[in-house]
């Protein structure tokens, strides 16, 4: 199904290539070569904007900005899909950083801003919280992102759900992809929850899935209830042939060998932003059509996601 956007002129689906300067070599430079190929969406970090990694005037290219909060950037835990597994050493960030450098953002496109991260705090009072934050940013799409309560590193989905009716007041409703199961079966059965009570409340708000960019994984949260789809996997793999590969073999595989490592990778990047482009084709025709194969799947691929979503459907 699609979704409009509360505030904002953009239809659902959207897939998000997302920017940051975490465990990205070369990051300035990708940014600046990639920015000017991206038209509808993207994403960046308020950590990356105050620290300057990235120019701010050159952020408003998309038709639409989530400015993310910055809480992936300031922990030193590495990504699962970092390929680099370099030592990360944060910088300072805090509360009070992150509103100085929203203040600064310039309301020159569409901006969606992602609330500052609330780990640790009960549903309640990261709603409470978020809505304090979003008070002060009126003229911005809201996109509520929902951390673990405890430390576990997963969402208590339950809990979420008694208070279903409390997020009415935000525009997008977000979730980190790895918090919210330990399997694709778990995340994608815990969409589902989250969208069926959505619609139980008579709320028509798009679902966010942040880190997850990776085509397989896209159709099947999306089969389940998502709308929103971003992550850093672009800049990390080739998606040629719509899975994820390094970019050493994707080189050989498109004959790119005699280049060098830089130059791959931003042609891969480019090649990618082409494959979630078509993706995204496909996902606004399965909306009117409801017909698997648009996907251009192979028979075995198919039928796991027939098996999964049927079993998700089904309460299994």
């Amino acid at each position: 199904m699609r979704r409009k956007i509360e505030n904002v002129n953009v239809m659902t689906p959207i897939l998000v290539p997302s920017f940051s300067s975490k465990g990205i070599k070369h990051f300035k430079m990708m940014y600046n070569f990639l920015v000017n190929r991206l038209t509808e969406a993207s994403l960046v970090s308020a950590y990356d904007l105050y620290y300057k990694f990235i120019d701010a005037e050159k952020i408003y290219e998309t038709e639409i900005v989530f400015i993310d909060s910055g809480g992936y950037e300031a922990i030193a835990e590495h990504d699962c899909s970092d390929i680099y597994g370099n030592e990360y050493s944060p910088n300072e960030w805090k509360l009070d950083f992150y509103l100085e450098q929203v203040n600064k953002i310039e309301p020159l496109t569409n901006i969606v801003l992602v609330n500052y991260d609330s780990q640790g705090m009960s549903t309640l009072e990261q709603i409470e919280k978020a809505k304090d934050i979003f008070s002060m940013f009126p003229h911005y799409t809201s996109d509520f992102l929902y951390k673990p309560i405890k430390d576990n590193g997963l969402l208590n989905i339950n809990e979420y759900l008694e208070h279903i009716e409390l997020v009415s007041p935000f525009s997008i409703l977000g979730f980190t992809e790895k918090e919210l199961g330990q399997s694709v079966l778990e995340r994608c059965r815990n969409i589902y929850r989250i969208r069926e009570a959505l619609e139980g409340a008579g709320l028509d708000k798009p679902i966010h899935i942040f880190g997850c960019l990776d085509p397989l994984n896209i159709i099947v949260y999306f089969l389940c209830g998502a709308d929103i789809f971003d992550g850093l996997s672009w800049l990390r793999f080739s998606f040629y042939n719509n899975n994820p590969t390094y970019f050493n073999s994707y080189s050989i595989s498109r004959g790119f060998w005699h280049l060098s490592d830089v130059e791959v990778k931003l042609l891969s990047c480019s090649e990618n932003l082409i494959t979630l482009n078509e993706l995204k084709k496909k996902m606004n025709h399965f909306t009117k059509i409801k017909d698997l194969t648009l996907f251009n799947l192979d028979k075995k691929t198919n039928n796991e996601i027939l098996k999964l979503v049927e079993k998700v459907y089904k309460g299994e």
